[in-house]
């Protein structure tokens, strides 16, 4: 089991067994994708994250770090473009269900310190809930690396077009693990197209809507036979819900 987060720790980045997921993709056209956020820990992006809310952000739970900059409206890391806004996670809330073997529930809420300003560059999207998981063309999105298993980590937003897979064939790619109901896989079979090391937490949008949010796969990405597992968005709709309306952990 490979999770997908690089973890930096006083300053040093620590690549473990467990790590974050773009191979296959290319650069996104800039700001297309204004629910995309960048976690940082100091100045080191960790995680994707997703905007659904103007005080709230959804990624995974194995991104929780002590503390969290939440970056929105942005394209290239490296470079101000004048279109971003700053701000940090007042309230850092995984599920209390994760389980940090299975990766069950790997689903995370941040409140944000200050309400972002949805414009042409920030917004949120949908939460959705499909009737069928087989063959449908998403889009997953991240500044995670571009190469594997050596890793190359682009300043550019990259995205992938890739594909959900059954939950039948998901279980018999991964032999070894536990696929549970609150997980969904995604990606190409014949592999070349996967989320890796840096997008966990980020989006896989299907039909404009959020389905699932980057949670673990395959140690070396985009190989054949070994999609990319998602946790089901739509299965947190009460949580997400509740979360919000108390305005703190639950």
């Amino acid at each position: 089991m490979f999770l997908l987060l690089v973890l930096v720790v006083l300053g040093t980045v620590v690549h473990g067994s467990d790590n974050n997921r773009i191979i296959g993709g290319r650069v996104c056209n800039p700001n297309s994708k204004p629910w995309q956020c960048s976690l940082q820990y100091f100045t080191d992006h960790v995680c994707g994250g997703v905007l659904i809310d103007k005080n709230w952000v959804l990624t995974a739970a194995h991104c929780r770090v002590p503390t969290l900059q939440v970056r929105l409206g942005e394209h290239n890391l490296a470079v101000p473009e004048g279109k971003e806004q700053f701000t940090y996670a007042e309230k850092i809330c995984p599920h209390k269900g994760f389980n940090s073997v299975t990766y069950d529930n790997d689903i995370m809420l941040l409140k944000l310190a200050s309400p972002a300003i949805l414009n042409a560059y920030v917004q949120t999207i949908p939460i959705g809930c499909p009737n069928a998981l087989e063959g449908v063309k998403c889009c997953v999105s991240g500044w995670g690396t571009t190469t594997s298993p050596a890793e190359t980590f682009p300043n550019e937003l990259h995205c992938a077009r890739i594909q959900t897979i059954s939950q039948p064939v998901c279980v018999h790619s991964y032999p070894n693990d536990i696929i549970t109901d609150n997980m969904l896989c995604a990606g190409v079979m014949d592999g070349g197209k996967d989320t890796c090391q840096g997008d966990s937490g980020g989006p896989l949008v299907c039909n404009s809507e959020l389905w699932g949010i980057t949670s673990w796969g395959n140690p070396t990405c985009g190989v054949a036979n070994k999609p990319g597992v998602y946790t089901k968005a739509c299965n947190y709709k009460d949580w997400i819900q509740q979360t919000m309306d108390k305005g703190d952990c639950i």
